[in-house]
Formats: structure tokens, sequence, C-alpha cells
């Protein structure tokens, strides 16, 4: 992954009214007879100044230790692990009809692989930075993959199970750096959001493009609308707008000049949900805000800030969402009331959450920064079971309830299948 930002560069204050401190040497006539200088070897010296430095030495083995004893003590309960990518795993999706998992990552690649061996089915090759997307379309027809500086790649995926190559590609294009890239759930068009604020809008296989306009700052988040026919995007200059599809026009425009504005900031989520024009913007320092079609019609301060959330299926008979935080909490909010719900507590300490996703009406399933998988009972805010075999942050994960199947990646350099126990009710 490229890293393209400098150091920052200590200032000093040096003005007129600041006296400078300065220490005059004098030299000192050296006495001929003072024959008391230490002579010391090379591997003294080097003994010593390890000795001097020896309390930051100790405190990193002690913290070094302290993670080798955390991982050596975690069950793998995974049934399959993937281990072909040699750097950070960020991306992954499963195929609808088949049982394949594709998988991105920091080594520039994306496998597409068999979710019950792990062996390889297919490798990408063509990305020359970070992938950080990897989609199947919602009828398994194409695979989407895109990277950091903005490389976009669409594969047709094999009518026959059995046929060879599983892949061609029909479709690329080079837009600016990328942020976020998603399918429509109901069509072949894909939606990506740039770093200097345009969403794209292409329709697939014909590659047929709109430019949802920026303005100069990073498009942070979008996510559709119930109905599939606006978007619904955060920028971090504070701007929020609700975007018509077919149109390309703005129907709704919260920027920092509005009383229910948030300025700028540093990171934002949206989530719409599915069966009403009801939205919600949060962002890092734990505000939040609601929207219809009609405009921002509220705003609530969360107690904790805001990593990640997501609205409840719209099937649940309670009107919830959820938040996620990185100080290890998710608060449960019921919208319909504008009331705090419940908090669902990590049980171990400082262990950040880093992704939530509902797997049915009242499970939310929640990915950690120390590996594990923990599911709550959102109604109660009850842990119901925890999921472990990572051992560093869980960037992203993907369910297939027909299946039970859970697809995880993490910053272990692995994708992993999990096996998900009995939801219930």
């Amino acid at each position: 992954m490229r890293d393209n930002t400098p150091p920052h560069r200590p200032d000093f204050d040096d003005g007129d009214d600041e006296l400078q401190e300065i220490i005059e040497l004098e030299e000192q006539p050296l006495d001929e007879d003072d024959d008391d200088l230490e002579e010391v070897t090379l591997e003294q010296l080097e003994a010593r100044l390890a000795m001097a430095g020896g309390d930051d030495d100790e405190e990193e083995d002690e913290e070094e230790l302290r993670d080798r004893e955390r991982i050596a003590a975690i069950t793998d309960e995974a049934t399959v692990t993937f281990k072909k990518h040699t750097a950070p795993v960020f991306a992954c999706s499963l195929h609808p009809n088949y049982n394949w998992a594709v998988t991105g990552s920091e080594d520039d690649r994306a496998f597409v692989w068999e979710t019950s061996t792990g062996d390889v089915l297919y490798e990408i090759t063509e990305h020359k930075d970070t992938v950080t997307e990897t989609h199947f379309s919602h009828d398994g027809v194409y695979l989407a993959t895109g990277d950091l500086a903005g490389d976009l790649f669409v594969f047709k995926v094999s009518e026959k199970h059995d046929e060879r190559p599983i892949l061609t590609k029909i479709w690329e294009y080079s837009m600016s750096d990328m942020s976020w890239l998603f399918w429509h759930r109901a069509a072949h068009i894909l939606l990506a959001g740039s770093d200097s604020g345009e969403v794209f809008v292409f329709r697939i296989p014909s590659g047929e493009c709109k430019i949802l306009p920026g303005q100069s700052s990073r498009c942070e988040s979008g996510e559709l609308s119930g109905d599939g026919k606006k978007l619904f995007t955060a920028y971090v200059n504070g701007s929020v707008k609700l975007w018509d599809l077919k149109s390309c026009q703005v129907l709704i425009d919260v920027n920092e000049s509005h009383p229910m504005g948030f300025g700028e900031i540093t990171h934002a989520v949206v989530a719409c949900e599915r069966e009403s024009p009801f939205y919600v913007c949060a962002e890092a320092s734990g505000k939040m805000l609601f929207c219809t079609n009609n405009g921002p019609v509220s705003t609530i301060q969360s107690e904790h800030g805001i990593e990640c959330l997501a609205f409840a299926p719209s099937s649940a008979d309670l009107k919830l969402f959820a938040c996620g935080s990185l100080d290890g909490r998710i608060s449960i909010w019921d919208y319909a009331k504008s009331a705090l719900r419940t908090i669902c507590e990590n049980p171990v300490p400082n262990d950040a959450v880093i992704r939530i996703k509902w797997l049915n009406d009242h499970t939310i399933l929640a990915a950690t920064s120390q590996g594990n998988l923990n599911a709550f009972d959102a109604r109660t805010g009850i842990l119901k079971f925890t999921l472990t075999g990572h051992y560093y942050h869980i960037y992203e994960f993907v369910y297939k309830p027909q299946e039970n199947l859970l697809l995880t990646v993490s910053e272990d350099n692995t994708a992993k299948i999990f096996k998900v126990p009995a939801l219930g009710d």
C-alpha cells in the first residue's frame, strides 16, 4: 500500500520576546598528570547503552510477551483458513450461487477460492495498489475489484461451474484515488466514491458512466436508499447529500452552514432504512444526523464515538439500528422513539468494534480489533456467542444465511470461513 503523506515536522517558536539559552563551553586545560580516564571496549560501551535504555526495552518485551500469550491462547474455530495473501486482507465477498469466495489484500492481489477447501480458483494480478474492494454482483454474473489508486476491473463469471478459466475480464477503468465501491443490489450498476469527491456510476458491461459532482473533498461513504433509486453520501468537509441516481440531481444537501450540519470531520458512515425513506449519517465524535426525503429532521449526540452503523432488517418487529465504537461498545437505538435501548459490551476490554452487521432480526455481529466475532441479542444486549481464530483486526466480513456461512478477512494476512451457530429468534 502506498503512503504519500510525509511526517509532520515539529514547530518551534523563536519570537523576539523569547530568549534562547546559550550554554558556553569553556575550554579547560587538560591535566597532563590525570591518568584516571577509563578505557572501555566497544562491547562494554554497547552493554552500557543497552542498560541505559533497558526500561523501554523491557516494556516493549513485556508487551510483546503479552501479545504472544494472547495469540497462543486463541482457539481457531474456523473450518477453512486461506493463507495465500502475504499482507493484510481488506476485502471479501461470497458468490451467491457457487461455493466461491473472493478476497483482496495489501499485497495488490485478489484471489477467488473454494470455500470448502481453500483451493485457489483464480488469481487477479493486474492491480498495482492495495485491493480494498472485491464484490460479486447480486446475481453472481460479474465480479468487480478496486484498489486505492482507483483502478477498477470487472470480470464475467463463467456460466458453468466447472468451466476454466472461471473469470474473463470485460471492463476496466482508472479513476482518481478510490474511497469505496459497491454494486447496485438489483442491477449491473457499479458505484464508486473518490478522494476528490466525485461519485462514479457505471453501467456494466457497456461502461456508460454518470458522474455525481464533488467538492474537492473526499466522499467518505455512500449507501443506496431502500428503493434503490437514490444514493446517500457523506464527505470529509461535513457535507451530507442525497442524490437522485437517474437525474444526478441533489435532493438534500446538509452542509456546515446548516444548523444540523457537522462541520469538517475525520470519519463518517451512512446507513439507509430499507422499507422507508429514512437515512442516518454518523461521524467519529458520536453525532448522528437523521434525514428523510424532505431533509434533515433531528440529531442525536452519542456518548461514544462511532466507527460503524447498521439498520436492523426491515422484517424486524422493532425499529432498531446499531452503532459500533472503538471503545468496544455497540449502542442499540430505537429510532422510532429516538431513544437508546441497550448497550452491548464486548467481553474483552479495549477490543474496538471495527464492523457490525445484522445476522437476523435480533442478532447483531461485531468484528473487533483483536480478531473476535461477537454476536449479541440486540433486544437485551446479552452476548449470544463468540467465534475466534483471527488474532488482529477483522476488516470485513460477509454472511451467507442460506448456508450459515461467514467469511472474514484480517490484518493477520488470512481469510477464514466459519460456520455460524444457530441464531434462534
